[in-house]
């Protein structure tokens, strides 16, 4: 598997409150699936790119995602889910800090299908929307933290303009290609933050189509206290999702916790 990992870093841990971008692809089965393994004080964003995988989890959820399909589960107190590919993959996990009220949230599960998801055209670009507003669409993902994310698409030489809300912060990740962005140029892997304002300008540079993610959203609330796959905001609640999982409380799958 080729994973490149955007955030975290030392200089910047969270854009808006998303504390994780994951960027994956990998081509054939062989020793590639996510045993079962827990999530606690976050939302977990899944945005299939190509392929497909298999989700089961905790709460008896059982769901097959295909390429364009997204899922976004509340973790909360914590639960517990594994993914099987169902051939090659290429996607985004994101990571979505809970505010404080919403830490210990009771888990849910809910996944959006790739016909659900609005799409805006433009001369030689696609936005596809999945939670927020861009464009003056919204998506149907009901993120915490007023989340933005979307997919935009641009073809070799074109540009576009995304109208966005004021507030948020807002950051592109470059999934293919090259773009430029307030002067910038910024290749696939990086990702660039952005200033204020209600409106982005992009545009492809190269010979090749261009693919970019659109993510951010209200600054993150709270203290950021990481542990693995726990996002807590105080020490002692840090202690307890640990506790939690250890005991069974966030459920059991296929001997673990044990």
């Amino acid at each position: 598997m080729r994973l490149l990992r955007a955030l975290p870093q030392s200089q910047q841990v969270a854009v808006g409150p998303f504390v994780f971008i994951d960027h994956y692809r990998h081509q054939g089965l062989r020793g590639i699936g996510d045993r079962p393994h827990p999530h606690a004080g976050i939302e977990v964003v899944s945005y299939l790119l190509e392929g497909g995988v298999e989700h089961r989890d905790s709460m008896g959820s059982r769901d097959r995602l295909e390429a364009g399909d997204a899922q976004f589960i509340r973790a909360g107190r914590g639960m517990l889910h594994a993914e099987q590919p169902l051939s090659g993959r290429h996607g985004l996990q994101l990571w979505i800090s809970l505010p404080p009220e919403l830490k210990l949230a009771e888990p849910s599960y809910t996944s959006i299908r790739a016909a659900d998801i609005p799409r805006v055209d433009g001369t030689g670009s696609r936005v596809y929307v999945v939670a927020g507003d861009v464009n003056g669409v919204r998506g149907p993902m009901a993120l915490s933290g007023g989340a933005v994310f979307a997919r935009l698409q641009l073809d070799a030489g074109a540009q576009t303009a995304l109208a966005v809300d004021a507030d948020p912060e807002l950051s592109l990740y470059v999934l293919q290609g090259q773009i430029e962005v307030g002067g910038t140029t910024v290749p696939a892997g990086e990702l660039a933050l952005l200033g204020s304002g209600t409106q982005v300008r992009i545009a492809a540079r190269g010979e090749d189509a261009t693919e970019v993610a659109l993510i951010g959203g209200q600054p993150v609330q709270g203290e950021l206290l990481f542990s693995g796959p726990f996002v807590m905001d105080t020490p002692e609640r840090l202690t307890q999702a640990k506790r939690d999982f250890v005991s069974g409380r966030m459920g059991r799958m296929e001997g673990v916790p044990y």
